[in-house]
């Protein structure tokens, strides 16, 4: 095979590198528990979009969220998502009761894939509560990522977790027989062409 066929299967490959396995893939549904066993209070949840930057977390994007039980009714689990931060009591999501069981989840519209998650703390008292385990399950209900976020000295500012682009992926096997067949082809074009020229 000539010097040609080879460097053109090498560039290929090259414009075709693989995933950053450090983006979230087909995200469905994001779980947020209190690290400590305190109190769990959220000011706001913001996951974006790869590649888009979209906050998929919004009300306003379709999200709907819930939560294991609210302390009063104005501190329900939609404050979570209604894209309103910093934010003091009530505005925030707030537990019902101190402890590991209690939860926020957050449902997506649909799968996405996630560039970053930021959370937001309570801004006005008891900060030193805002460090949170983060769970992201897809549409099947797999963990795909786990993590933890400590605001407690951020007065309710937003702490992130940066998971990176999917970037162009690998290509699909039709796309790679393609490739081969096209290239091989110019390959055979070159190698007759050079076979009918003079010596």
């Amino acid at each position: 095979m000539s010097k040609i066929f080879w460097s053109s299967m090498a560039a290929a490959l090259a414009i075709t590198g693989a995933a950053d396995a450090a983006a979230v893939l087909g995200a469905k549904t994001i779980r947020v528990t209190n690290a400590n066993g305190d109190w769990l209070q959220v000011g706001e949840v913001q996951a974006l979009q790869d590649l888009t930057g979209i906050n998929v977390a919004l009300a306003t994007n379709g999200a709907t969220a819930t939560g294991s039980g609210n302390y009063d009714t104005p501190a329900n689990p939609s404050n979570a998502i209604d894209g309103v931060a910093p934010v003091g009591y009530p505005h925030i999501y707030h537990a019902d009761s101190p402890g590991f069981g209690e939860f926020l989840e957050i449902s997506l519209a649909a799968t996405y894939n996630l560039s970053s998650l930021t959370i937001f703390g309570r801004a006005d008292i008891f900060g030193e509560r805002d460090i949170y385990n983060v769970e992201i399950f897809n549409a099947s209900g797999a963990s795909i990522f786990t993590g933890t976020l400590d605001n407690r000295a951020l007065a309710g500012g937003g702490n992130t977790l940066a998971f990176g682009t999917a970037g162009p992926g690998v290509p699909e096997p039709t796309t790679w027989a393609m490739m081969i067949l096209g290239l091989g082809g110019v390959g055979a074009i070159l190698r007759r062409r050079n076979a009918h020229l003079p010596a």
